[in-house]
């Protein structure tokens, strides 16, 4: 198309776009995440023409998103297209198909369609003061509000599960309505949760086993999951007292003598906590053994990974916590003072 004639750019935008995401692609593949010495975390990325760029911010995922606006600021605002790098096409991905191919293309959407976990929806009635809350909770951890009613609908769930083993379902389920009734009076709204298939599938039989509406008991689950979110947050500044050195004070509290590397690695939830050991924390941290086990949980999830550098020989990182079995085994200690630990786990 001749310029003249295309005064909005419409052929440079359309090429653009179609660089745009191998040039993205490459981008990601060549970025390291590394431990500057003046703190924080450095993410840096590599391509042809464009060198070395880098930024620094105090968190892993503040880091990745200023190299990706520096990446796009670059590409559309300081480079012109012609010098954009042209290797990039090794990384790049599958070619779409042509408008006569509308078969491959349905049946490869369809594929991706149907590897996906499909999810079911439930409409519940939210206090607006409720729906607030779960927004500002989601901008804090960057994520949807959707994301982050099904992550509470899951643990409020999972603790009334636990709980009704033991606790009579009465009491139970005034405790988890006390949960919602904190949030009014207040103005409702209709909202939908999109839940996984087992967790929906789990809460519409529970619900209708305690002659409670799925939205009622959905609800329910969702406002006790948001206590047990800010009892893991009060979690973390009790744990944080016992980090370092401090964590040999708690050891012998807990039944583990002077073995505070093993509490240490309980703590960051890297190992998991034997039963005894749990039970004996949850004390010490007037927690529920569940809020405590949910604690460990993302605090192995949101560990800091090290990046390497070295093609070969990488140290390799487990993808789940090491079992207490494995982790007392590890230490060869004695066979009495191994067996008095592995008690701990029975």
């Amino acid at each position: 198309m001749n310029p003249a004639h295309d005064p909005v750019g419409l052929a440079e935008g359309r090429a653009l776009l179609a660089q745009l995401p191998n040039l993205y692609l490459a981008a990601l593949k060549s970025t390291q995440l590394e431990y500057p010495v003046g703190g924080g975390v450095r993410c840096s990325f590599e391509l042809p023409t464009l060198g070395k760029r880098t930024k620094t911010a105090p968190t892993a995922r503040e880091a990745i998103h200023a190299v990706l606006i520096e990446l796009s600021d670059v590409l559309m605002n300081r480079m012109p297209f012609h010098d954009w790098p042209k290797d990039a096409d090794k990384h790049a991905l599958p070619i779409a198909p042509s408008m006569g191919s509308t078969l491959s293309l349905e049946s490869e959407s369809a594929e991706r369609f149907q590897s996906k976990d499909r999810q079911f929806t439930i409409g519940v009635t939210l206090p607006v003061t409720l729906k607030k809350a779960l927004n500002g909770l989601a901008e804090q951890q960057g994520t949807s509000f959707a994301g982050v009613a099904r992550q509470l609908v899951a643990v409020g769930y999972d603790d009334f599960d636990d709980r009704s083993f033991s606790e009579g379902s009465a009491g139970l389920l005034s405790k988890f309505a006390s949960d919602v009734g904190k949030w009014f009076p207040a103005d409702t709204e209709q909202v939908m949760l999109r839940l996984d298939r087992p967790l929906a599938v789990r809460l519409r039989s529970s619900a209708k086993e305690y002659r409670r509406s799925a939205s009622e008991f959905g609800v329910m689950c969702l406002a006790h999951g948001l206590v047990l979110q800010t009892q893991l947050v009060e979690l973390e500044q009790k744990v944080a007292a016992f980090r370092g050195a401090a964590v040999r004070k708690l050891a012998p509290q807990v039944g583990l003598g002077t073995q505070a590397a093993l509490l240490s690695g309980v703590l960051a939830g890297s190992i998991r906590a034997p039963k005894k050991v749990l039970r004996r924390l949850s004390e010490v941290f007037d927690a529920t053994e569940l809020a405590l086990t949910e604690f460990f949980k993302r605090s192995f999830e949101n560990r800091t990974v090290p990046a390497f550098k070295a093609e070969n020989g990488k140290p390799q990182v487990s993808p789940s916590a090491t079992s207490w079995e494995d982790a007392v085994k590890s230490l060869n200690l004695p066979a009495d003072q191994a067996k008095e630990l592995l008690q701990l786990d029975e």
